[in-house]
């Protein structure tokens, strides 16, 4: 499948690859010019690769509530809300953000390669239930304006969307169009994303790339999105979550809220919280030549105790870092070895995320 600026990205000469089923940009000029350009000025990604679903009805909130890990109901108008979705069994279903209209009305971002799986689920817990399932994945799509300069940029566009708080979007019209304007990302930057209709996300990237040149932006690939988000300690789905690792395993924790009075897969995590196994997934950085990659095995005193879920080069830290899912939580500074092909590496275990977050 190829999103509505596959043309444009060709036109930049843009390294094209697979992803979720997607001919999406890897990279343009590069990985780490484009890594360097959101941390110091702006980037602008294509998103649209990712689901789009409307839930909507008298008990939307209802369901969403039941199905998520982290609290939905109550929360207040025009926020944003990251959580997952788990199995009766614990493991993980998806990741997602949860955008709420009002407590009848809220469209989900959800993973690319999960969408299909994502909607037979909420359908399998929406019986019963009074509301509507719509599948916007053709008809809309989805920028993410990222860094600093994000800021001013998007203020001399929308200035309504220039002073949002972190996790809230605005609708603001453009061109007859709405557009949906979120201070939400994937960089830990700071930035937004931006949700509207497939023409008007084609004009919107041009307009951002010619009025941007000024604040130094560049049009950045799935390779430094990937950078940035480890940098910043983030799950990707199929790397530190998946149907067999538990939310509460991984460095997506904090979004699963144990004080709920109940949400799908709740008994089976109180369950594994009182088991022997306690998997926790920790930082880890290179502390030698080498990177780092997902499956790489992790060794103290010979005995393998984990295995890298993801790993690459931070240019902001000029190492190589990972995420790794450890049997049993080691203490920050505690050395290890990782094994990069046929050679212990020497690394230690560091507190996420790697770098400070920006708002």
């Amino acid at each position: 499948m190829k999103t509505i600026l596959y043309e444009k990205h060709k036109a930049l000469n843009a390294k094209i690859t697979d992803f979720g089923g997607w001919e999406m940009p890897l990279q343009y000029k590069g990985a780490l010019q484009e890594q360097r350009a959101v941390r110091e000025a702006v980037g602008l990604f294509d998103v649209s690769h990712m689901g789009r679903i409307i839930v909507q009805g008298v008990d939307a909130e209802k369901l969403l509530e039941l199905i998520s890990t982290n609290k939905i109901a109550g929360k207040a108008d025009n926020t944003a809300t990251y959580t997952a979705w788990c199995l009766p069994s614990g493991g993980c279903v998806d990741d997602l953000i949860i955008y709420r209209y009002h407590s009848q009305k809220f469209f989900l971002i959800v993973n690319a390669g999960n969408r299909i799986k994502d909607l037979a689920h909420l359908k399998k817990y929406a019986e019963g239930y009074r509301v509507e399932i719509i599948d916007r994945f053709e008809e809309d799509g989805i920028l993410a304006l990222q860094g600093p300069n994000a800021f001013p940029l998007m203020e001399h566009f929308f200035p309504a969307a220039g002073k949002l708080n972190p996790m809230h979007f605005v609708e603001v019209p453009f061109e007859n169009e709405k557009v949906i304007i979120s201070s939400t990302g994937y960089t830990g930057a700071g930035g937004y994303e931006i949700y509207t209709d497939n023409a008007t996300i084609a004009t919107l990237w041009e307009h951002f790339l010619s009025e941007g040149v000024g604040f130094g932006i560049e049009p950045a690939g799935l390779g430094a999105r990937d950078i940035l988000r480890l940098e910043m300690g983030y799950a990707l789905y199929g790397h530190e979550i998946d149907e067999t690792i538990a939310p509460t395993e991984s460095v997506a924790a904090w979004a699963v809220k144990m004080d709920k009075p109940e949400f799908i897969g709740k008994e089976a995590l109180l369950e594994l919280a009182k088991g022997s196994k306690k998997r926790i997934q920790q930082g880890i950085i290179l502390l030698e030549a080498g990177i780092i990659r997902q499956g790489c095995p992790i060794f103290i005193d010979g005995q393998q105790i984990g295995t890298v879920t993801s790993g690459g080069f931070s240019p902001t830290l000029n190492h190589s870092i990972g995420i790794a899912l450890i049997n049993e939580q080691l203490a920050v500074g505690q050395h290890v070895e990782v094994a990069i092909r046929k050679n212990l590496c020497q690394a230690e275990i560091v507190a996420l995320p790697f770098i400070n977050k920006k708002s």
